[in-house]
């Protein structure tokens, strides 16, 4: 699967460790390095697509559980549904087509999750749109933005709201992550938005909070711009259970603990053996090549070690995280580049209650390791799964699994 371009994200805010990861070894202590879970691949699950679903662009992969059976989700922006596949059978249950004219229009889908079957709570461009079974819009919410003819007014310093994997409606409030194209130390990275007031009514977690030389991570991307070149944006990730809600990055071995708001603690959740990029290293991930009448991204083929992705559990019981080992280039016959060759992956499995580590070597050649990794994996209470790599047939949609027990 030829995922080499992508779609340029906001150079917002950048997430690095509070404390540094020499810090976060010293404090580790013995036994949040025991291997304590039992990690083995489980083999293929294949969901059937219908006629017309891209298999390549399917996006806000995730678990949900309505009325106690639990269910595969995801959003394809060609025939803009959202589908739902049992867990257990891989069998669709649902498919729930939204508008793209008219009153029940659902603009720019991108991020979704399912409250119940009936009230569906959709993020796009032009806000959140809450649905039904049915794809007709109950309620929409401008997320606090500023409108004019009924556009949202976006400026440099604006602030972009926007679901995470874990975003839930609870007693009327929604959590979301805040983006920012131009940030500063005191700038908040999370906030609770109320659904029926539409506005948010706190922000959270400050960025000095969790961001070490955030100046010199300032200073790259603002030479990078200078040159008319881009300077990756360090990707953050956020999760939250009944204790805890956390925070780590792209490019941090921590794992930051925030409780009501506060920092807690910050503890090591990394790979002793690798040592992960710096910034300057981290912003070349990206290249893009600049004409008279456009421009073009595509990836760096030669990547240093970083972090791709945090997912919980379900039950609130494991923290994922899969730090990939970095790239070398692979000259391809026929192709007009090199292209990025892994070099390993590591999954990394977090027990909640006991901040214990165990680890595994995935097939880094077998799964699919995209720049963009969010739309590529999701966790059940079982395990976790990844798009298999370099996948042909288009009707279907394939993923590893790996099972993980106790």
């Amino acid at each position: 699967m030829n995922r080499s371009s992508h779609t340029i994200l906001l150079l917002s805010a950048c997430i690095l460790t509070l404390f540094s990861c020499q810090q976060a070894k010293e404090d580790t202590n013995e036994s949040s390095t025991t291997q304590a879970l039992t990690i083995t691949d489980a083999g293929i699950k294949t969901l059937a697509l219908e006629d017309g679903v891209n298999f390549e662009g399917l996006t806000a992969l995730k678990l949900a559980t309505i009325d106690d059976k639990e269910y595969i989700t995801f959003y394809d922006r060609i025939t803009h549904s959202i589908y739902l596949y049992d867990y257990q059978t891989n069998d669709l249950f649902k498919k729930i087509s939204m508008g793209k004219d008219g009153p029940n229009a659902v603009k720019n889908a991108n991020k979704f999750f399912i409250h119940t079957i009936d009230s569906i709570f959709v993020d796009g461009s032009m806000g959140i749109h809450l649905i039904n079974s049915k794809g007709e819009v109950l309620t929409k919410k401008s997320k606090g933005a500023k409108l004019h003819n009924g556009m949202p007014l976006i400026t440099s310093d604006s602030k972009f709201y926007r679901f995470h994997p874990d975003s839930r409606f609870k007693n009327g409030h929604i959590e979301m992550v805040i983006s920012q194209m131009r940030r500063d130390i005191k700038n908040h990275e999370y906030a609770i938005f109320n659904f029926e007031k539409d506005s948010i009514i706190e922000e959270l977690v400050q960025t000095e909070e969790i961001i070490n030389n955030f100046r010199e991570i300032q200073k790259v991307q603002e030479e990078a711009n200078e040159r008319r070149e881009s300077a990756y944006a360090i990707n953050r990730f956020f999760a939250s259970n009944k204790n805890y809600l956390y925070s780590n990055n792209s490019i941090s071995d921590s794992l930051f603990l925030f409780k009501e708001g506060k920092l807690s603690k910050a503890i090591y959740a990394g790979v002793p053996t690798i040592e992960i990029a710096n910034y300057s290293d981290y912003s070349t991930l990206q290249i893009i090549e600049r004409y008279d009448n456009g421009a073009r991204a595509f990836e760096n083929p030669k990547q240093p070690p970083h972090y791709k992705s945090m997912l919980l559990s379900p039950d609130g019981q494991f923290i994922y995280r899969v730090l990939h080992h970095g790239t070398k280039p692979e000259f391809i016959q026929g192709e007009e580049r090199p292209i990025p060759k892994p070099l390993g992956a590591t999954l990394i499995v977090m027990d909640t209650e006991t901040e214990t580590l165990s680890y595994y070597d995935l097939p880094a050649g077998e799964i699919d390791l995209p720049l963009y990794f969010e739309n590529s994996l999701f966790v059940s209470n079982e395990g976790i799964f990844f798009r298999v790599k370099d996948q042909q047939n288009e009707d279907l949609v394939q993923f590893r699994f790996f099972k993980v027990t106790q």
